[in-house]
């Protein structure tokens, strides 16, 4: 049976993983587990989903549906919600959210498609080999004899990975919005009435409650994004002054007298779709001439996750087709 390497174990590479199950395939990743930027930080007995914040009902990937019912990894929750906190428009929204944080929905969808892996495994370099097949390096191993590689990371890195194999337009580069995340954890109630919202500042753009989703949290727990507007300008920003600005914001915008305990805070330079690449060139995947090396991921199609499940999806189709 042909070999299938899957580099990036987010949502289009887990897509991939499961429709192309019965194959061949180890997958990669630079991290130490699956999911990208669906992450859920555990800090002492405090947990932020700090990448992905839910999914929406709405969201428009019948088959990224069926997979999550099937597994049972989602639960529905209504919260109060303000579509603009700067106006003070309150809502009710009903959510989708991962049932032990968003990070078990990739992390339980891996361990269902069971196949071999290798995390803490940064692919740097990809060679050709005698056989017109592919050989996989990272800084300490040697991967060999692949028929077939799936590159499912950021494009800039995609790109540069594969750029001795594929021929790339500068006509049709997906763009990326960076976002701050920060994490914020009170001893006392901040007696804040809704659970999210949108447009809490200029410069910060949502605001969430951890609370709901983690019932067996102690303390009053909030995840806030930057803008990315405002993570471009300061990409430099040290946290400490970062962290002094958010917080300031937020306490008084919500009339908080009470300082944090806990503060942390991640930059996603690679947060969002902003430009896709599917927009821009009308196509759903880029490959090499050879129909060996493809690239996808959440930059061909947008910023959700069913976006980058339904990337998986599409490419899995023509790899079919193809008869790997």
């Amino acid at each position: 049976m042909k070999k299938i390497a899957i580099i990036g174990a987010g949502m289009t590479g887990l897509s991939l993983a499961y429709n192309l199950k019965g194959k061949n395939i180890t997958i990669f990743d630079k991290s130490w587990r699956s999911g990208g930027r669906i992450s859920t930080r555990i800090h002492d007995d405090l947990i932020f989903d700090h990448g992905a914040h839910y999914l929406s009902k709405k969201h428009n990937s019948n088959q990224l549906s069926e997979v999550l019912t099937k597994f049972d990894l989602i639960k529905e929750k209504e919260i109060l919600f303000s579509t603009d906190l700067e106006k003070n428009k309150i809502i009710k929204k009903k959510i989708l959210i991962g049932k032990n944080g968003m990070n078990s929905i990739p992390k339980n969808i891996f361990k269902k498609i069971n196949i071999d892996s290798h995390f803490n495994s940064k692919i740097l370099k990809i060679l050709k080999n005698e056989k017109n097949n592919y050989n996989l390096y990272t800084n300490r191993e040697e991967f060999k004899n692949y028929d077939l590689v799936l590159i499912c990371i950021p494009y800039l890195q995609a790109r540069e990975l594969s750029k001795d194999y594929i021929s790339f337009s500068n006509n049709h580069i997906p763009e990326y919005d960076p976002i701050y995340t920060l994490m914020l954890s009170f001893k006392d109630n901040t007696n804040i009435k809704i659970d999210g919202g949108l447009n809490l500042h200029d410069d910060i753009s949502f605001v969430m409650r951890q609370n709901f989703k983690f019932p067996q949290l102690k303390y009053e727990s909030w995840v806030l994004n930057m803008s990315s507007n405002y993570t471009k300008k300061n990409l430099d920003i040290n946290n400490i002054d970062l962290e002094k600005y958010a917080i300031s914001i937020f306490e008084n915008k919500f009339i908080i007298n009470n300082k944090p305990f806990f503060t942390k805070t991640h930059r996603w330079l690679y947060a969002q779709t902003n430009i896709t690449y599917n927009s821009l060139s009308k196509k759903k995947w880029i490959n090499s001439k050879d129909n060996k090396v493809f690239l996808s991921g959440d930059w061909v199609f947008g910023k959700s996750l069913s976006d980058a499940w339904d990337a998986g999806l599409e490419l899995s189709h023509y790899i079919k087709l193809l008869d790997i």
